[in-house]
């Protein structure tokens, strides 16, 4: 089973009067869908900073980062690093278009009692207990489990009846083609640098061989570098109304 949660929806309403949020890369409003098996319920549009709304490829971008994300944590819900019947899952967005001014957004379902566990740069919040351990695991077990190729890194999200719900993950990788706060080799090297290892992680799991102080700068936020995604889309399905 593909630990993944859906619009379930294909229409919606957006107020976009006011933003509901803002990140490194993405504004945020909050909406309510209007038709499909959420109907009624809230969720959110994100669009991008850039001035991109009409570029596809920007994302797709996204979408493949999501795609990734979402078999490292199937991987990691079928190696049972936790508790069983506790599971985590992803936000899973879809590429919306606004009926108006075709301009694209990503729409996703609302996440309730948002908080950050780590970031790309090493940065871990001071969180204990269950859930604080087992989001560290999973980018530990993010880079064991893809041979070295992938970290799976900031972690936010909240917590639900029988688990935890992520939102917005990065992913950096040993060739930096996974979007701008892809920090390559140095990110993920200055990430465990700076990683502590709990009770969900495993001694066997592998780690870069680093010595020395971080080259990457700690921060809450999401670092990134100078480039932006260049693949193409597919056209979207769904519509917003403002």
């Amino acid at each position: 089973m593909s630990n993944s949660r859906t619009n379930n929806a294909t229409e919606a309403t957006v107020d976009k009067q006011k933003i509901f949020a803002s990140g490194t890369f993405k504004n945020v409003w909050m909406a309510t869908y209007t038709q499909g098996a959420r109907s009624g319920e809230r969720y959110v549009v994100k669009e991008f900073k850039t001035g991109s709304v009409f570029e596809a490829h920007y994302f797709e971008e996204e979408m493949n980062i999501i795609r990734r994300t979402q078999k490292i944590i199937d991987d990691f819900d079928s190696a049972n690093v936790i508790e069983a019947g506790r599971h985590i899952r992803l936000n899973t967005p879809e590429i919306w278009t606004y009926e108006k001014s075709g301009h694209k957004a990503l729409v996703e379902p609302m996440i309730e009692g948002f908080e950050k566990f780590n970031s790309n740069s090493g940065w871990a919040a001071n969180i204990g207990g269950e859930w604080g351990e087992a989001m560290q695991a999973l980018s530990h077990f993010s880079y064991h489990n893809s041979n070295r190729h992938f970290l799976l890194c900031d972690l936010q999200g909240g917590v639900y009846r029988n688990g935890y719900v992520l939102s917005d993950p990065v992913i950096m990788s040993q060739a930096q083609d996974c979007g701008p706060a892809d920090l390559g080799q140095p990110g993920i090297n200055s990430f465990f640098q700076r990683h502590r290892c709990g009770r969900f992680c495993n001694r066997q799991w592998v780690k870069p061989g680093v010595i020395g102080r971080a080259v990457i700068p700690m921060r809450q936020g999401t670092s990134m570098i100078a480039h932006l995604p260049t693949r193409q889309s597919h056209n979207p399905l769904s519509r917003l109304r403002e």
